[in-house]
This record gives structure tokens, C-alpha cells and sequence, in this order.
């Protein structure tokens, strides 16, 4: 927990209904997305409230060479997924923001919220969201998906929440890699209700 947010932790002063977004990085491949997710957010005057695995951390440092911490104090307030005082741990905190993204998400974050299991500050903050009726979207990096996988995430749609596999399109003419991360984030804002515009939306071939 950053100094900022320790004293803040346990109360609503200072807070702002509807400007709050959680924000979880765990240990997938596409660290990145999790990154460029929070710097949008910000950018656009919304404030994340980010968790960070300890997978990520080794994930960030392996696929991107740098310190996920550093990077993500930076920008916003962070907790660690063993930090199950922090303010997401609890609904009465959760149902004031907008919701919640895990991005990326792994197959061990997905598996655990749709069985119910709260082991750590990431499963236990999703499954607020899933019992409050709140949005929750995965951003699951992985593939292939197999029969196990596959189930998971047809148990957690059929309890509203969105499952955005990192699967970037191409009718936006992508020119480079920040181009495809940044049609992933996008989509991850549109299914939080965030307007922005970070990527072109498809308007149709044809004006009506």
C-alpha cells in the first residue's frame, strides 16, 4: 500500500462516486495491457485502483524489463494481492466504482473466481463484483483454451461477467504493436462504460 492510500484505507473521505476503477494485473502474458489500461484511466481523469500479483512482477521484469511497481507508482495507488486490508477487499467499497478489470488475467485468476475461491486480494475483490451484480471484465491471455477453461468462463458469463479474451482486431488498420494493445484496452473501457478514444470504433462501411 502507497503512504497516500494509507490513510484514506477504511473510509469514504476524499472519495468521488463513479471515479474510481479497480484495476488487476496478474501473472498472464501481456503485462502491458494491465499498464496501458491504468495510463488511459488517468489520462483520462479517472482514478484506478490497481493490484499487482506476484506473478505479474516476474511476468513485467521477463517479457518487458522493467519493475512493475516502479511503473505502476508512477501513475496510481497500488496494492499487492496479499493486502486483503485494502479497500477492495470489501463491497461496501466496490459497489461506489465503476468496476473492475483484470487485465490480463490469468487461467489460475479465472478458475478461482468462478469456483468461488477467495485466496487473495484479486479473487476476493472480483468476487465482490460478481455478488453485487457490479461489472467485472477478464481479459483473459491465453491460448489454447481448453475444456476446463472453456467452462470457467461459460460459469462466469452466465453471471454477467465479460469475458474479453486480448483478441485485437484488424478492421482498425493497425500500423504497430501499440495499435493492437491499444484495441484491447479500448474494448476493456467500452464494457466499463468508459468513453474514449484510444482507437478507432467501427462506424460501418456506409453512411445511413
Amino acid at each position: 500500500m502507497d503512504d497516500g492510500m494509507a490513510k484514506e484505507t477504511g473510509t469514504n473521505k476524499g472519495r468521488e462516486k463513479g471515479n474510481e476503477v479497480t484495476v488487476a494485473i496478474t501473472g498472464a502474458s501481456g503485462i502491458i495491457y494491465g499498464l496501458r489500461t491504468v495510463e488511459e484511466l488517468v489520462k483520462l481523469g479517472y482514478r484506478p485502483m490497481v493490484i499487482l500479483s506476484r506473478e505479474a512482477e516476474k511476468v513485467a521484469r521477463i517479457e518487458n524489463g522493467f519493475d512493475l511497481r516502479q511503473k505502476i507508482g508512477e501513475l496510481a495507488s497500488f496494492f499487492m494481492e496479499e493486502e486483503i486490508d485494502a479497500p477492495m477487499s470489501s463491497s461496501s467499497y466496490t459497489v461506489w466504482t465503476l468496476g473492475m478489470a483484470i487485465i490480463p488475467c490469468s487461467v489460475k485468476s479465472m478458475a478461482e473466481i468462478a469456483n468461488g475461491i477467495a485466496s487473495n486480494l484479486v479473487s476476493r475483490a472480483a468476487l465482490n463484483y460478481v455478488r453485487t451484480g457490479g461489472k467485472l471484465v477478464l481479459v483473459v491471455r491465453e491460448t489454447p483454451l481448453g475444456a476446463i477453461e472453456l467452462e470457467n468462463a461459460l460459469k462466469l458469463a452466465r453471471l454477467g461477467v465479460i469475458f474479453l479474451p486480448a483478441s485485437p482486431g484488424f478492421y482498425t488498420m493497425p500500423k504497430s504493436i501499440d495499435d493492437m494493445v491499444n484495441f484491447v484496452v479500448g474494448k476493456t473501457l467500452d464494457m466499463l462504460g468508459i468513453k474514449h478514444e484510444i482507437y478507432n470504433k467501427w462506424k460501418g462501411t456506409r453512411v445511413l
